[in-house]
């Protein structure tokens, strides 16, 4: 039988028209309501959720079931391989409706907008159930991809409250997001603190040069299919990270005008294309602004073990918000649970606990 409160939104963006990749206009929004939404007049706070960067429409980060997770799928992951995955602290939209009417937290609404490029990887690599990966936009206003910014906050915001009875306050919204889009929260709150008073950060990206030589090895495909096409797939995944962050922010210039020595050292690189990349930069923003978040609620966490290098990431956030007196929550844990991917486990066990989060914060 079909949730009527389990929603999948089709809507037309205006910020998107006209952008240069000629990306989709008309983007899916899936919306989560609370069980006695139609069965009330009251209006709720609301979460909006940034997924990472290979989600998209088809790939939202939190679906009705579990079972239903295209992220996770777990009837492809062998038995021996999912005992070690703690499957009940993964978020679904039953598990919301049970923290609700369970009193653990107040009723809320939950959106989770499309942030792709549709732009398929570099070098077409497959998830888990076999569709080619796409790029991501990391939620910004960029000339070379669009206005992905002015999507979230100005049409899926007024999409959202236009069709949803929402409490029209900062601070009955949150945003929270996780890898890419914990990149997207902060940005966006930064930007736009007069929208949000509630951002919750899971294991944020970041644009910073250090990106250049990561090696990506993620613990799960070791497990699955060996260490040496497991460190093949993470450099192809890695490099088309880098591919992806070297159009949104420069157009393409850095990545190709990188000179390195014979050791293997950058040594020289287009010094316009490098400014753009830099600029782009949290600690940069945060520092640009130290005002923006003063007034916002600010959580920032990550798996001690990222598997993309975002612990180092999240620990320079930390320092930053401390330079500029930033209150703020931040935590760098190990999670037993979490081994085969410290990244996307670390985030998808986290949702819950943001959520509760959330509640407690909302007035």
């Amino acid at each position: 039988m079909v949730n009527l409160r389990y929603r999948v939104d089709h809507f037309r963006s205006e910020s998107l028209e006209g952008n240069p990749l000629g990306g989709p206009v008309e983007r899916e929004l899936h919306v989560y309501l609370p069980p006695d939404y139609f069965e009330s007049d009251r209006r709720y706070p609301v979460i909006y959720f940034l997924h990472g960067y290979s989600g998209n429409s088809r790939k939202v980060t939190v679906t009705p079931r579990v079972e239903d997770n295209k992220n996770l799928p777990l009837g492809l992951i062998p038995p021996e391989v999912l005992r070690e995955i703690d499957v009940d602290r993964i978020a679904s939209y039953e598990k919301f409706d049970r923290l609700i009417v369970d009193g653990e937290v107040e009723p809320f609404i939950f959106v989770q907008p499309d942030g792709s490029l549709h732009l398929p990887h570099k070098h077409g690599v497959k998830d888990l159930t076999g569709e080619v990966q796409t790029k991501g936009s990391f939620y910004v206003n960029s000339p070379y991809t669009g206005m992905y910014e002015d999507y979230i906050v100005y049409d899926v915001v007024r999409f959202v409250e236009s069709n949803y009875r929402t409490i029209r306050d900062r601070r009955c919204r949150a945003m929270v997001g996780g890898s890419m889009g914990g990149y997207g929260a902060l940005r966006l709150c930064i930007d736009h603190p007069e929208l949000f008073s509630i951002l919750v950060a899971l294991s944020p990206a970041n644009v910073t040069l250090d990106l250049l030589d990561w090696k990506l090895v993620i613990p799960i495909y070791e497990k699955v299919i060996g260490r040496e096409l497991a460190e093949k797939l993470g450099a192809l995944t890695w490099d088309d990270i880098l591919d992806t962050l070297d159009l949104v922010f420069t157009g393409r210039k850095l990545l190709s005008s990188i000179e390195r020595d014979e050791e293997g050292k950058i040594v020289g690189f287009n010094e316009r294309a490098l400014g753009e990349w830099r600029k782009n930069d949290l600690n940069t923003l945060i520092k640009d602004k130290p005002d923006a978040l003063r007034d916002v609620h600010v959580a920032l966490s990550c798996e001690a073990r990222d598997e993309f290098g975002l612990t180092k990431v999240a620990e320079e956030l930390h320092e930053t918000l401390m330079e500029r007196e930033v209150e703020h929550r931040f935590e760098i844990y190990s999670d037993v649970k979490a081994s085969l991917s410290p990244h996307m486990l670390g985030i998808a066990y986290n949702i819950i606990p943001a959520v509760k989060l959330c509640s407690q914060l909302f007035p």
